[in-house]
């Protein structure tokens, strides 16, 4: 997936020093899949129910690294790196419609022994976790959206953040750009995302579902959003949300960005266990 090997290394050395954050034992290894091999990180008890945490777009499955501590007591985690997108993954058929996530996140289920699972994710991950439920709902037991794409339209202005990232500036200014806060736990999430490299792209930009796709959902779902998002408005996220979705579950949580999860992880880590622990 990189155009030459110092480009290559230079990722993964971003992405070892991320993963070597996580406060528990993991292990890695790759599954086929139709859009070729996904590499997933993976810890917990092995005969604990399985949680499958998708990341945000531009980095990796080494973010959930303030999180899994915690969920990793309950559950046994399985953290890919989204196909086409910055990681591990090597990316042979690029996705080119909403109904490939399913696709290859079912094909990932297959290659982990999984006949179903929780599915959450932030951001990108929060969207294909989305069109895994839509796609394949015998496939997810509960749903945890987090910040998701698919739900409201990018707001122009962030397009404008997003370019002043490659503006001279310290990490704070960039991080504040992208994500609308500054927390110290994102600041290696960060670095990944803008270390110097000539990865290939092969990233989707996601269509909103549709009122029917949300309607049509049927997995018990927990959509959570900071009310500092800068992606896209966050009440209009959760007004959509609560409008279409049958008995969704919503959480604003205060002082939080773009990346909740880093922002304030032991908020998200409570309701994300609290929500996972209802009865179904």
């Amino acid at each position: 997936m990189f155009r030459t090997p110092a480009g290559e290394a230079r990722y993964f050395a971003a992405y070892a020093a991320t993963l070597a954050l996580w406060p528990v034992p993991v292990e890695s290894g790759d599954v086929p899949t139709r859009f070729g091999p996904t590499h997933v990180l993976r810890c917990g008890p092995p005969e604990a129910p399985p949680l499958v945490l998708l990341p945000g777009q531009a980095v990796s499955a080494t973010m959930w690294h303030a999180n899994v501590g915690a969920l990793s007591q309950a559950y046994r985690l399985y953290a890919p790196d989204i196909v086409g997108d910055l990681g591990k993954s090597r990316c042979t058929r690029p996705p080119q419609a909403p109904a490939d996530f399913s696709d290859w996140l079912s094909d990932v289920l297959d290659g982990l022994g999984l006949a179903a699972a929780h599915v959450a994710g932030l951001s990108y991950g929060g969207y294909i976790a989305l069109r895994l439920a839509i796609g394949a709902p015998q496939r997810v037991r509960k749903l945890v959206v987090m910040a998701p794409a698919g739900l409201r339209p990018f707001r122009p202005q962030y397009f404008l953040r997003m370019a002043s990232v490659f503006l001279p500036g310290p990490l704070a200014s960039k991080q504040r750009a992208l994500l609308g806060t500054v927390a110290p736990a994102a600041d290696p999430v960060v670095k990944q995302m803008l270390t110097t490299t000539d990865f290939r792209y092969s990233m989707y930009y996601p269509p909103l579902c549709t009122d029917a796709e949300l309607r049509g959902l049927q997995a018990p779902t927990l959509l959570l959003i900071g009310d500092r998002e800068v992606v896209f408005d966050p009440r209009q996220v959760l007004q959509r949300a609560a409008g279409l979705i049958p008995g969704i579950e919503t959480g604003l949580i205060p002082n939080a960005g773009h990346a909740l999860t880093l922002d304030h992880p032991e908020l998200v880590n409570a309701r994300l266990l609290a929500f996972l622990a209802q009865p179904a």
